[in-house]
């Protein structure tokens, strides 16, 4: 038996009708059920909107197990969509976080060592008021490379740079088969910003350059970054800057980022990584 009204145990105003209505079955823990669109989930209530246009909050304690699951999962999948609008994500949705690293402790000068849980495998790597700072050392004649295992399809990668004096300050990620080879790189320098595609690793590395805007950066400024890597798609924001590419070889798992610089005196702070999945 179907049982609408009397299933409610708060009734609010009626609301306007939506364009489209997604309708489920919502059973309590009597039994009785109804069919009805989830809109919203806060405080221990669930609101439901019958196909009428009127909204009913009820407790999620009186639900059925299944129901609950449901609620709680819409929740977390609005809550990430909430956070993909406020970090301005276009092409995917974070889920889970993979590391969050303010570097906001000191750290003295390290090579060939871990800092802040990442490895320092070239260069020179410190944290000094909240900042973590990258130096290029001349012997190793390549450019200073502060590397973190992830193990995801889809990637997000959220930070503040700021060049100081170094050269190019660049985000890079490797695939997940040993010896990971390389995948993708965005540069960032004061004149420019690029997406590359990248394959092999050492000596065999190759490189390809897929797109290229002409910027005007302030060494001595921060500047929000945001990179997207969903399926063959690699979206990257510097700033108000945004630039896109597309590459069969985008879609292929991801098993280390690296925050990578030439020069020194390239500056990092608040470094995120996220698991993702494509925004709907």
């Amino acid at each position: 038996m179907r049982l609408v009204i009397h299933f409610a145990l708060f009734i609010s105003l009626p609301s306007i009708l939506s364009a489209e209505v997604i309708l489920r079955d919502w059973t309590n823990i009597d039994g009785k059920t109804i069919s009805a669109e989830l809109v919203g989930v806060e405080g221990g209530k669930a609101t439901l909107k019958m196909s009428n246009g009127r909204q009913y909050e009820i407790s999620l304690a009186t639900l059925s197990e299944p129901d609950r699951t449901f609620a709680a999962a819409w929740q977390s999948q609005q809550q990430a969509g909430d956070k993909a609008d406020r970090m301005g994500l276009k092409l995917g949705v974070p889920t889970d976080v993979i590391v969050e690293s303010p570097f906001n402790e000191d750290s003295p000068r390290t090579r060939k060592g871990v800092i802040a849980g990442w490895d320092a495998g070239i260069g020179e790597w410190r944290i000094e008021d909240g900042v973590l700072i990258g130096d290029e050392v001349a012997e190793d004649n390549h450019p200073s490379s502060l590397t973190r295992r992830v193990e995801t399809e889809n990637l997000i990668i959220t930070a503040q740079i700021q060049l100081g004096t170094a050269e190019q300050i660049a985000f890079a990620c490797r695939d997940t088969v040993p010896p990971n080879l390389h995948l993708a790189r965005l540069y960032v320098t004061q004149d420019k910003v690029w997406i590359q595609h990248m394959g092999g690793i050492a000596k065999s590395t190759k490189a390809e350059k897929l797109v290229t805007k002409e910027v005007k950066l302030n060494p001595d400024e921060w500047y929000n970054v945001t990179i997207e890597i969903i399926g063959d798609h690699y979206r990257a924001t510097v700033g108000d800057v945004e630039i896109e590419a597309t590459h069969s070889r985008f879609a292929d798992a991801k098993g280390i980022v690296a925050l990578v610089n030439k020069g020194q005196g390239a500056k990092y702070r608040n470094v995120s990584l996220w698991q993702a999945k494509a925004a709907k």
